[in-house]
């Protein structure tokens, strides 16, 4: 620990259950840099947290300067995460500040997100929560919600096996998840419903107390973690109301936790499937192996009215309006998917075995579903280690660290 470091928390230190080692090595994952994102960083930074990962998608819009302590009208149009990195910075030099501009649901491994100690959520949309959920559930980590909404405020504390996002989730929130997930357009898929009324008050409140719950988790105080509560804020008649968690559902789709993962050095996102396959072969001592995916690879886009088809190799997660423009022979033709030329596996019948990871979709430090001779393991492309912290990520140019 530097001098400085030792420095900033000599009056925390005077609190009798403090621990300078363990919030120094602390490992927090922020999703959302917007106003309630805001709070939980300038929280984090100030209690000296060691090791802070910022997640967010959007650009900085003028509007978000009255509720967002961390940007200034100079940063207009610049990318959320990454000043409020570098504000946090700027707040505590103490702190490595790492950031990405993606998509939580695609672009960041699950390999580093198992290195979290514990995922904060400062989202405004519903898709990105329930995969936050899920990976969260795979992974065993507890993951801390947080909502605002005028002068209310909401938080959740997910933990995996008492709470869960995803079995709380009414029909007609599931009938807006369904239509986002059909999105072919990524910053449609995330944007969110529309402008909320939100101020400064309630996203500080509710901030502030998710970084206490998350301290809670960083010091293994699962007795009084709020995982089995929801907790309302009403700022307008200055009312806390705790209700019950929302009890399990036994058919959830969040609740498989992925066991017995196993690091595979070897493996790295910038290696070809060819190679991937062969190291897995080698690895797990199996003659036939595949890798199942979540999302479908798309081999070719074929326009109807002039009969065109084109090869591809684009994950469909990253088929956009612009992707089906590009392909349009005659002016507003309709350009489609066939069916038949999508692929949600990597075997050795893949089109491409030339292709690397990251052509088909697979960030670094991904953890992979394998299946070699009949049996599941969970393989991590471990030879990714350090890409989103310890180097600049060369192989996606999507993260910046410190």
């Amino acid at each position: 620990m530097s001098p400085r470091s030792s420095q900033w928390d000599e009056v925390y230190r005077l609190l009798s259950w403090w621990d300078t080692d363990r919030v120094a090595a602390a490992r927090v994952l922020v999703v959302g840099a917007g106003a309630l994102g805001n709070e939980v960083l300038k929280n984090l930074a100030l209690l000296n947290v060691g090791h802070i990962f910022i997640v967010d998608f959007d650009e900085i819009e003028y509007g978000n300067l009255s509720r967002s302590v961390l940007f200034r009208p100079a940063d207009v149009g610049a990318v959320k995460a990454e000043v409020a990195a570098r504000r946090v910075r700027e707040i505590n030099p103490n702190c490595k500040v790492a950031w990405m501009r993606g998509d939580i649901i695609y672009d960041l491994g699950l390999g580093f997100l198992r290195t979290m100690d514990v995922f904060i959520g400062c989202l405004d949309n519903r898709v990105a929560r329930l995969h936050l959920n899920r990976y969260a559930y795979r992974l065993d980590k507890t993951w801390i919600n947080g909502g605002i909404l005028n002068l209310a405020g909401s938080l959740d504390v997910f933990k995996p096996g008492v709470s869960c996002y995803e079995c709380g989730l009414r029909p007609q929130e599931w009938e807006i998840i369904r239509y986002r997930l059909g999105c072919n357009d990524v910053a449609k898929r995330n944007a969110n419903q529309g402008r909320l009324p939100t101020t400064p008050i309630s996203s500080s409140i509710i901030g502030a107390m998710q970084v206490q719950e998350a301290f809670k988790v960083i010091y293994g105080n699962d007795e009084q973690l709020l995982s089995r509560q929801r907790y309302f804020y009403d700022g307008q008649s200055n009312e806390s109301k705790f209700y019950p968690a929302r009890p399990l559902r036994g058919n959830c789709l969040s609740h498989a936790t992925w066991e017995d993962i196993r690091d595979v050095e070897e493996l790295t996102a910038a290696m070809t499937v060819a190679a991937l396959l062969q190291t897995l072969r080698e690895s797990l001592g199996a003659e036939e192996v595949r890798v199942h995916l979540d999302y479908d690879i798309v081999l070719e886009l074929y326009s109807e009215e002039s009969m065109t088809s084109t090869p591809v190799l684009l994950p469909r997660f990253r088929i956009d309006e612009a992707t089906y423009r590009s392909h349009q022979f005659v002016a507003g033709e309709m350009v489609r998917i066939p069916p038949e030329m999508t692929v949600s596996q990597l075997d050795d019948a893949f089109p491409r075995p030339d292709a690397s990871l990251l052509d088909v979709g697979i960030p670094p430090w991904q953890i992979l579903q394998v299946e070699a001779d009949g049996d599941f393991h969970f393989v991590t492309l471990a030879g990714d280690r350090g890409t989103y912290f310890d180097e600049p990520a060369a192989l996606t140019g999507r993260v910046a660290t410190q």
